[in-house]
């Protein structure tokens, strides 16, 4: 037997299978809270290898990438899998995943790395790192295309800026690919920010203030 159970204030209903079901609480997507976040570790990221600031203090990323990077934006995906938005639940805990290995990766295994294979192996083994990123980001501007063309350009410019980082990587002087994707990645992550904005203040609003092609 199959019923809907009339929910309670602030519920959403269950249909109930042979009289056993539960309440779950409603959830909001958190596309706002993945992209807002990644707004701000990819904007961080690029403005240092764009070279904004002093390229040595560029280490402030590494505890940008532990809390906000992968804390927030794989929440943001955990919170979309929950309001049944498999695409963006998707990205958000693949994105969180990779600031975490990237956080993991720069600051305690890399000075073992290069000690062991030598700068430029260290270089080639992370730019593969890197390509393979831009690869899976490539690839998932595919179902984006159903989203939004705002969203959409904004996952292909960050698949750019994964490749562009990743030349720079495999190259014995990799400045210019570096400041390439530094500057890519500094446009990308004003698309996410101007999306995390707009989604926040349409829902708050409760109509359509800000536009979202």
């Amino acid at each position: 037997m199959t019923a809907v159970l009339e929910a309670p204030p602030n519920v959403s209903p269950v249909i109930v299978n042979d009289g056993s079901g539960i309440y779950y609480p409603k959830f909001p997507a958190g596309i706002s809270l993945q992209l807002g976040a990644l707004s701000i570790v990819l904007g961080l990221l690029s403005a240092a290898k764009a070279e904004l600031f002093d390229p040595a203090a560029t280490g402030i990323v590494i505890p940008v990438a532990f809390s906000v990077g992968s804390l927030a934006i794989f929440a943001g995906g955990l919170l979309n899998f929950r309001a049944g938005i498999m695409i963006a639940g998707v990205i958000g805990c693949l994105y969180g995943a990779f600031w975490l290995s990237a956080g993991i990766l720069l600051q305690f295994t890399a000075g073992g790395l290069v000690k062991a294979a030598g700068a430029g192996g260290f270089g080639d083994a992370f730019g593969t790192y890197l390509f393979i990123w831009g690869v899976m980001s490539l690839g998932l501007c595919v179902p984006l295309i159903w989203v939004s063309k705002v969203i959409l350009t904004q996952q292909a410019l960050l698949a750019l800026v994964f490749f562009a980082l990743s030349f720079g990587a495999f190259a014995s002087n990799g400045t210019g690919w570096n400041k390439t994707g530094g500057w890519l990645g500094i446009i990308d992550a004003l698309l996410c920010f101007y999306v995390a904005i707009t989604l926040v203040t349409n829902e708050t609003a409760g109509r359509t203030v800000l536009p979202l092609p």
